[in-house]
């Protein structure tokens, strides 16, 4: 049993495991590429699902049902047929595409639509007694949005928030299946090589990802923090 941890905890094996062949091919891969897949998709659909959350919870049908729409289309559809989709579709209208690109962007709108249901429920959450205040006191419309409703809104989305993110970067696992370098794809190649590892080889990325999620909701736990959070949304 501890031959087999030996062989699989080898320095070349953890090299490949974070990083992958960045040094010896300047190809980054493992880990550091799992990395940027899950932070660009985070950051791109956190973009998109608040620009979509707000349309959906307009009144204007102008809006909101292209929202619905978008929303509707991406939550009804497996992700890793998305995946497959964006990786296979582009070359037929001519369009060459990359891997990583592929798996962007299949990730970010599969996750964009989720974050909008979130979005539109933290906007609704926001108390009436709340918003006639702010008119009573003679804010405009959109200052109400800006100063009452949004920062309310994303204060009470925060553990929804938190939960959609380890998962969307738990799906980064799914780049492997096209062949992109990531964590799991690492870890596969290494389990092949070996033969005689595969407990120890898929304990490994299982902990790996567990330590990453893990600091992924103790950072953002810490914007739960009524203080914490009000200080950072004076800042922005």
């Amino acid at each position: 049993m501890m031959d087999n941890w030996a062989r699989v905890w080898t320095p070349a094996n953890w090299e490949r495991l974070l990083v992958g062949d960045l040094f010896n091919r300047g190809e980054i891969g493992g880990l550091a590429l799992t990395l940027c897949i899950g932070l660009l998709a985070i950051a791109g659909s956190t973009v998109i699902g608040a620009v979509v959350g707000i349309m959906r919870a307009s009144d204007r049908k102008a809006l909101n049902l292209p929202a619905t729409l978008y929303v509707q289309s991406f939550r009804n559809v497996p992700l890793l047929i998305l995946v497959f989709w964006a990786y296979f579709l582009p070359p037929v209208f001519g369009i060459q595409t990359s891997k990583f690109l592929s798996v962007l962007v299949a990730l970010t709108l599969f996750t964009g639509a989720y974050i909008a249901e979130i979005v539109q429920g933290g906007i609704r959450s926001v108390a009436a007694a709340n918003l006639e205040a702010a008119r009573v006191l003679g804010l405009t419309p959109r200052q109400i949005q800006f100063w009452v409703v949004l920062p309310q809104a994303f204060f009470n989305m925060l553990p929804a928030l938190a939960g959609r993110y380890v998962v969307s970067m738990k799906n980064t696992s799914l780049a492997f299946l096209i062949g992109l370098m990531d964590l799991t794809e690492i870890g596969k190649q290494i389990g092949a090589r070996l033969m005689t590892s595969p407990v120890e080889v898929y304990l490994t990325i299982l902990l790996i990802y567990f330590v990453v999620n893990r600091g992924l909701v103790m950072c953002l736990r810490l914007l739960e923090n009524r203080q914490s959070f009000n200080r950072l949304f004076l800042r922005i």
